[in-house]
């Protein structure tokens, strides 16, 4: 099998963490085709992460500008071809630019029939709109997918593949945690979702924003309950996501409703035995997992992967407060999602969609590929 795959916004948050986890995948499975990256502005971050890629991942690359090849090449970076190069050499497009600048590259994949990813942040109705405004032409394929429910490959790959679609776009790092945790907890009766994110908005480049006094609470619920609700329709969700300044990680602090009585042990054990989910005991034998600096830190480095120390996993508190309310029981949660890293092995199922792997072998390919777990941490992981 061979399908080339190429990167847009490669140095960016998401793709410089997909790359690796992809071409891992890749090479597990036995799958050929080249690792493509589009070239932008040659700033030192985007010089040095080519550098590295190249060398690595032996990617190829391809200029977006021709103003930009001197640049470039200057530093030793072999340019494979242009824009359009770009695009009719890769057989899917992982966009993974900032939010609002996906539509160019959308446009180029359509154009030239390429199977396309798109991560969390991007607005695909406004997507649909902009390209309806160009009057681009596009297939009623191409538009059921703009509005298709967001790919969490442990819930919905099997209804994703049967579907054929020609365009995914992937849930973001919040969203597939709130997804990871309603995939264990639905199970048990789960009828809603409450609760806020504490989402991080203190990027290292932002540190001089870190300040106590700078926190921005949401105005009314967030994406991330209303995303993960076209995933699980059946669910309620009433979450707020409001910007706290730290640098890692986020923070969901979430009460779960369950309809008739339910022990936070159950849950705990469904969670211990969900993919991509890891139990963090409170009290360990008189130390105290109370503080999320102290929590990753234990956790990157008792925990040796194959590839990186990317925290691949959602890390859940076994700190649960049971609350009972009439035919209602409340399991009060609180979680930690490791940014953008959290989402890495569904954009690696992504690409395995576009393969035509089996849902039956998906998952399992990439947890082994990439060393991802689950269980109680540390002593049982699986």
């Amino acid at each position: 099998m061979k399908l080339n795959v190429g990167f847009v916004g490669f140095d960016g948050t998401e793709s410089k963490r997909a790359i690796p986890a992809i071409h891992r995948v890749k090479e597990a499975e036995g799958i050929q085709g080249d690792m493509n990256v589009l070239l932008r502005t040659p700033h030192a971050r985007a010089k040095s992460m080519v550098s590295k890629f190249t060398r690595m991942r032996n990617v190829r690359a391809f200029l977006t500008d021709e103003n930009d090849r001197a640049g470039w090449e200057k530093i030793g970076t072999r340019i494979e071809g242009g824009y359009d190069d770009f695009f009719e050499e890769s057989d899917v497009i992982v966009v993974g630019t900032p939010e609002d600048q996906e539509l160019p590259y959308v446009e180029a994949s359509i154009a030239h029939d390429c199977n396309t990813v798109l991560m969390g942040g991007a607005h695909r109705a406004e997507i649909l709109n902009s390209l309806d405004e160009k009057k681009v032409e596009i297939s009623g394929k191409i538009r059921e997918d703009l509005g298709r429910e967001f790919f969490f490959g442990l819930e919905n790959y099997q209804r994703f593949l049967k579907a054929a679609p020609k365009l995914v776009q992937c849930t973001s790092c919040n969203t597939t945690a709130l997804c990871r945790t309603v995939l264990a907890a639905r199970p048990l009766g789960l009828y809603a979702v409450l609760g806020n994110l504490d989402r991080r908005s203190g990027d290292p480049h932002n540190i001089v924003k870190v300040s106590p006094n700078a926190i921005q609470f949401g105005s009314g619920v967030g994406h991330q309950g209303k995303d993960a609700g076209t995933v699980f329709k059946d669910v309620k969700f009433s979450v707020r996501a409001s910007k706290v300044p730290i640098t890692m990680p986020h923070v969901h602090q979430l009460n779960l409703v369950f309809e008739g009585e339910q022990k936070p042990e159950m849950l705990l054990e469904r969670l211990s035995n969900t993919r991509r989910v890891v139990v963090v005991p409170y009290d360990d034998a008189g130390k105290k997992h109370d503080w999320t600096g102290e929590i990753l830190e234990a956790f990157v480095s008792g925990f040796e992967r194959p590839m990186s120390p990317e925290i691949f996993e959602l890390l859940f508190s076994d700190a649960i407060i049971p609350f009972k309310l009439g035919d209602y029981t409340i399991l009060q949660t609180v979680m930690l999602v490791e940014q953008m890293s959290l989402p890495v092995p569904n954009y690696a199922e992504a690409y395995l969609l576009f393969c035509g792997f089996p849902a039956e072998q998906v998952h399992s390919s990439v947890d082994r590929a990439l060393g991802v777990v689950h269980g109680v941490w540390p002593d049982k992981l699986s």
